[in-house]
């Protein structure tokens, strides 16, 4: 596994008031990596100034229209940024997810499902 000196920052957006659950768990444990937290696009955008962020993962408790909210606000500020969005078996997924370059991971996800996707998205082989 790639180490670096830092640890990546990953931007992880969740509703007010959710637990960050097990889904979680594997990334928290790595020393590569580490979780930044945001329950609003106002916090987003605090996070995309102040770190440098590398992913963003939206929980799966996050709404669709914050879904399609958030990716609105992180388009404009970085182009490149990629985006896993983790979603319910049912939960809907617009379209225009898909024309973005939007991960879609589906709940329940096996326990190192989320570590992996993480890892091809930044280019690194999986853990």
């Amino acid at each position: 596994m790639h180490r670096s000196a830092q640890p990546i920052a990953l931007l992880v957006v969740a509703p007010p008031g959710v637990e960050h659950d097990d889904v979680f768990d594997g990334l928290r444990g790595r020393p590569d990596l580490r979780l930044v937290y945001a329950t609003t696009l106002d916090e987003v955008d605090e996070a995309l100034r102040e770190e440098r962020i590398s992913v963003v993962i939206a929980s799966p408790e996050l709404p669709t229209a914050s879904v399609s909210a958030l990716l609105d606000r992180t388009a404009g500020r970085r182009e490149e940024l990629p985006t896993l969005v983790v979603r319910s078996r049912q939960a809907e997924e617009p379209s225009g997810w898909g024309q973005r370059g939007v991960g879609v991971l589906r709940c329940p996800l096996l326990p190192e499902a989320l570590g992996r996707s993480v890892d091809v998205v930044l280019g690194r082989e999986p853990a």
